[in-house]
């Protein structure tokens, strides 16, 4: 694959302008980021894709094919997401979110010790409340699952909200055309080298064009 010519990654800098980088920050994070994102120990990209798009992405990179995934989220929306999983290579287990639903996933990590990470599909930003949080941060924490959050809607301060546990965060932002990002935490970002299942869906490859331009908000990793 020539990256060059890639249609599917947003060319130059990663984000668009400085109202573009308020707005996804923003989705991330509320605090301000005085000395350069990149400090943070994450990472963002940037598509002209819509959501599933980098959400696909993510999963052909991150998951390889002795790991097992846990998706959480809405029951209507499970089945698609099990679908897009389907032919990679991977165990999938689903979970609808209820409010009394932390003890079955639980019960489910115990009965699958190969389930390494967890996929929480947010639909709505009232779909999961503090106390819920700190459910799942404890099962995340118990365990050591890598976690992936796919918002479907607005959010306002996830990573905040998640207390910085969120590994990779997938997200869409308003716009004329389609457009989407992931916020990646570094340390689980470079260990997707090489995973990917084609060329089209793979996050390292794209986070390393990306770094080649930065704006004033969101710098390089090094230099």
């Amino acid at each position: 694959m020539s990256i060059a010519t890639n249609t599917y990654l947003t060319m130059g800098t990663v984000l668009v302008d400085d109202a573009m980088d308020a707005r996804i920050l923003g989705m991330w994070s509320k605090r301000e980021v005085n000395e350069g994102f990149y400090k943070t120990g994450f990472e963002t990209i940037l598509f002209n894709r819509p959501g599933s798009f980098a959400l696909e992405t993510v999963l052909s990179s991150v998951m390889t094919w002795d790991k097992e995934l846990l998706i959480a989220g809405p029951c209507a929306t499970l089945d698609l997401l099990d679908k897009r999983t389907a032919g990679y290579g991977f165990h999938v287990h689903l979970c609808a979110i209820s409010h009394d639903s932390w003890n079955a996933i639980d019960e489910m990590l115990i009965l699958n010790p190969g389930i390494t990470h967890l996929l929480l599909n947010i639909s709505s930003p009232s779909i999961i409340n503090s106390q819920e949080i700190s459910r799942l941060l404890n099962l995340i924490e118990t365990y050591r699952l890598t976690l992936i959050v796919n918002c479907q809607s607005e959010v306002d301060g996830i990573n905040d909200q998640f207390l910085n546990a969120i590994d990779f965060m997938v997200a869409e932002h308003e716009s004329d055309e389609p457009g989407s990002f992931v916020v990646a935490r570094r340390s689980k970002l470079v260990q997707t080298e090489g995973n990917a299942r084609n060329f089209t869906f793979d996050l390292y490859t794209y986070w390393q064009h990306s770094l080649r331009n930065r704006n004033a908000i969101i710098e390089p990793m090094c230099g």
